[in-house]
């Protein structure tokens, strides 16, 4: 997965979601129980990883990465 992509994930028929671990990565996982969207995306490696969300519903992330990203 790209550090900047966010994905969409499947949702089950019973409202779950089946995901594996990324080894090496830290993975956000954003679950909207108001609209049933479930996404996915890399956090930043150091720095700020920020959702926002509008009229309820999840609008974006965007990451604020520090200068010690490599």
């Amino acid at each position: 997965m790209s550090k900047r992509e966010i994905k969409e994930v499947e949702l089950q028929d019973d409202l779950s979601i089946t995901e594996k671990m990324e080894p090496g990565k830290v993975v956000v996982i954003v679950l909207d129980g108001v609209y049933g969207d479930v996404r996915k995306f890399e956090a930043a490696e150091h720095g700020k990883t920020v959702i926002e969300t509008s009229k309820g519903k999840f609008a974006k992330a965007y990451w604020d990465e520090s200068t010690f990203a490599r």
